[in-house]
């Protein structure tokens, strides 16, 4: 009897002790968050004034738009090079195409170069990387680093491709989600890459009536008809242009519905909780604006090299959810490394952008450096210098001239009128490009055409391949 009495009194201070832990347990837990993972989605060829959340006047990414609200927007953010694999190294990088060498396409990244992928393997996350250009072959040595490195246009044949997009389905989102079901739980370091706004123009059915439809002319986004544009042959009115913009458009749209069905499903099985996402742009697209031209690697004009920039982070103390002030591209791996309390290496030239996200002014640099190699039998090479409120190219001309293109960006921010020879700000940025030019090694020169040497043989005589 006495023992069961005993019994009666300690069961209500047993029932408070295992309450108490239980809670205890609970608050130690929401205190130890797992540890971060990292998806970084490029999405090829879109410039940022396209996307709704850079102020663009139609509807073309909800999806982004509510997930912009979310993080951080960096509204002036340029790209490294107008080309699609130069300006990828330099974002998995973190340098100038002319230190990691990847300066053109066909241009591999020097064996020396240490990737994002890389260093995040090194420090215990799975990495993979599906993508879908040729221009990211693994023959140009953006493999480094990934345990998978997946590739469309190794895995599916064209028309496979063309007809999951008919139907609105995507080749890269299926594998990225399968690879997502077998290793979401595990810390990964993830990179998506979709080429869909890339030209040609050719959007699914819904997307290609919803922003182009009701045309009734005969401008078409083949590449063929598109190069006799460029080169003089054909006019375009008003109603063409709008209709290749709006086929541009459609593609935009339909990448967005691909995004949003990527971050639904780590949403839906709680992994974006504890992911950072970066989601960014190669390079843009010119559509007309400037030399006739529907495409990229031969300008370096901010349609072509103005790009979105949107980072999220679980824990992430955003004072200001939009920045304003210049950044560049080169600033995504300081920035990703700092919230992952990660030593970056020691080349990069780059800066992080937590400051600026925090509330902190300023620019991380003050001078922007672009540059483009386009395959000769286009152009030569062209070089821009960007401040804050100015530009400045150079082309280089077969002739061994070189052409000064400067714009004051304030008074004239589509690069319509330039002004080399009577703005007072025109000497000095051309000094900061000469200088800057002279420094990495590559001096303006008479780049000769395919037929004369050949691109490999032109990129060997300016040291940047063996």
């Amino acid at each position: 009897m006495i023992e069961t009495r005993f019994r009666r009194q300690a069961a209500p201070f047993r029932r408070s002790v295992i309450i108490f832990l239980t809670v205890l347990i609970a608050l130690l837990a929401c205190g130890s968050r797992p540890p971060l993972n990292v998806l970084v989605i490029t999405l090829d060829t879109l410039r940022a004034d396209h996307l709704s959340c850079y102020g663009y006047h139609r509807e073309t990414s909800p999806r982004i738009d509510a997930f912009a609200r979310q993080g951080v927007v960096f509204e002036s953010v340029t790209s490294q090079s107008s080309q699609t694999l130069p300006s990828h190294a330099s974002i998995f990088v973190g340098t100038n195409p002319r230190t990691h060498k990847a300066i053109s396409h066909e241009s591999p990244v020097g064996p020396d170069i240490t990737t994002l992928a890389e260093t995040l393997r090194d420090n215990g996350f799975r990495t993979a990387a599906f993508v879908s250009s040729h221009a990211l072959d693994s023959k140009y040595r953006l493999d480094q680093g990934f345990n998978t490195y997946w590739e469309v246009h190794k895995e599916r044949t064209y028309q496979e491709r063309r007809t999951a997009k008919e139907e609105e389905g995507d080749p890269t989102l299926d594998e990225a989600l399968e690879w997502l079901k077998g290793h979401g739980r595990s810390r990964f370091f993830l990179w998506v890459h979709w080429f869909h706004p890339h030209r040609a123009y050719n959007p699914p059915p819904r997307y290609r009536q919803m922003f182009a439809g009701n045309y009734e002319g005969t401008a078409t986004s083949d590449p063929d008809f598109i190069m006799k544009v460029w080169k003089g042959d054909v006019e375009l009115n008003q109603s063409d242009v709008d209709h290749l913009t709006g086929l541009y458009d459609g593609e935009v749209a339909f990448t967005d519905d691909l995004v949003g069905r990527l971050l639904g499903w780590l949403d839906s099985m709680r992994i974006l909780k504890n992911t950072i996402v970066v989601i960014t742009a190669d390079h843009g697209e010119i559509l007309y604006e400037h030399e006739r031209y529907f495409g990229h690697d031969i300008a370096l004009y901010d349609e072509c090299i103005m790009i979105p920039l949107i980072i999220y982070s679980p824990t992430l103390e955003v004072t200001s959810p939009r920045v304003g002030e210049l950044v560049q591209s080169l600033d995504i791996i300081p920035t990703l490394l700092e919230m992952l309390d990660i030593d970056p290496p020691d080349n990069l030239e780059g800066k992080s952008l937590l400051p600026l996200a925090g509330g902190g002014g300023g620019s991380t640099v003050d001078y922007f450096f672009s540059e483009t190699f386009p395959f000769p039998e286009k152009c030569p090479p062209r070089h821009a210098v960007r401040s804050r409120d100015a530009k400045l190219i150079w082309k280089e001309s077969p002739d061994d001239e070189v052409i000064k293109e400067f714009y004051d960006l304030v008074s004239d921010p589509g690069e319509t009128t330039s002004l080399y020879h009577e703005h007072p700000g025109a000497a000095q940025l051309d000094s900061v490009l000469a200088r800057w030019m002279q420094d990495g090694g590559l001096h303006p020169a008479r780049i000769p055409t395919a037929e004369e040497s050949g691109r490999w043989r032109i990129l060997k005589s300016l040291g940047y391949v063996d």
